[in-house]
């Protein structure tokens, strides 16, 4: 009876270690990854820091691209306005007067002239 209550206890001795052992060895990993961790906060933060700058750059250059298509978007709409109300001049100056090509050639070359200087 007290051999058996004996073996269970030196068993339980036994697990004991072993689990203690094994947590020892955890203890050292996890020791050895915070070092790891320690040591990689740093980079960690300079590569987060230019990334934020990386991120604020790109906003604000897709912030001009916006503002850049927006000029576009208006010297195209300006542009065809224009163009518009040229032609409805030139067609009813070439429509009223058939002999006044003086005053056509004139506007055509106005108009050429605004055009180049628009773009």
């Amino acid at each position: 009876m007290y051999i058996l209550i004996s073996i269970v206890f030196i068993a339980e001795l036994i697990i004991a270690l072993n689990l203690i052992l094994w947590i020892l060895k955890a203890d050292k990993k996890v020791r050895y990854y915070n070092s790891c961790v320690d040591a990689f906060n740093p980079l960690a933060q300079t590569a987060l820091q230019y990334a934020r700058c990386k991120v604020s750059e790109f906003n604000k250059s897709f912030g001009c691209v916006f503002e850049f298509v927006k000029k576009k978007k208006e010297q195209i709409i300006f542009k065809t306005v224009f163009m518009i109300a040229i032609y409805a001049i030139l067609i009813v100056f070439k429509i009223k007067m058939n002999k006044a090509s003086k005053i056509y050639k004139l506007i055509s070359v106005m108009r050429d002239l605004t055009l180049e200087l628009a773009v």
